[in-house]
C-alpha cells in the first residue's frame, strides 16, 4: 500500500511548518493512514518526526511528534528509519509526559548507536 507522493509532501509539510499547531496537527494526522504507508513512506515521517523532535521548543508538539514516532512502531512500520536526533533533545523541554515515549523509542536510538 502507499499514499502516494501528493499526500506524503503534504504530511511533511505539516510535520515541518513553522506554525505549532500545524506540526501538531500533523502529527496527530500521522495515524490516519497508518495502515497505508508504504516503507519508504514510513521512513520518511519517522525520520521527519525524529529530527523535528529534535529541536522541537513546544512541549506540546513534542508530545505529538513522540506519540506518532511509538504509534508508527506499534504498527510495526518504523522499520531501519534513525531516530538519532531524538538523542539531541533538549532536557530543558522534556516532561514526564516525555520520558515514557524517549524510553519506549530508545532500541532504535542503540541500533544505531555504533554507526
Amino acid at each position: 500500500m502507499s499514499i502516494g507522493s501528493r499526500r506524503l509532501a503534504e504530511l511533511i509539510r505539516e510535520l515541518v511548518s513553522e506554525d505549532l499547531r500545524v506540526r501538531e496537527s500533523g502529527s496527530d494526522r500521522v495515524e490516519d493512514w497508518m495502515r497505508s504507508y508504504s516503507p519508504k513512506e514510513a521512513r520518511a515521517i519517522a525520520e521527519t518526526l525524529a529530527m523535528m523532535a529534535s529541536f522541537e521548543e513546544s512541549r506540546v508538539c513534542l508530545e505529538a511528534q513522540l506519540h506518532a514516532l511509538s504509534e508508527l512502531d506499534t504498527a510495526d512500520k518504523i522499520g531501519d528509519a534513525d531516530l538519532t536526533p531524538l538523542r539531541e533533545i533538549d532536557d530543558a523541554v522534556v516532561g514526564v509526559e516525555h520520558r515514557e515515549y524517549l524510553e519506549y523509542l530508545q532500541p532504535y536510538l542503540d541500533r544505531h548507536a555504533a554507526e
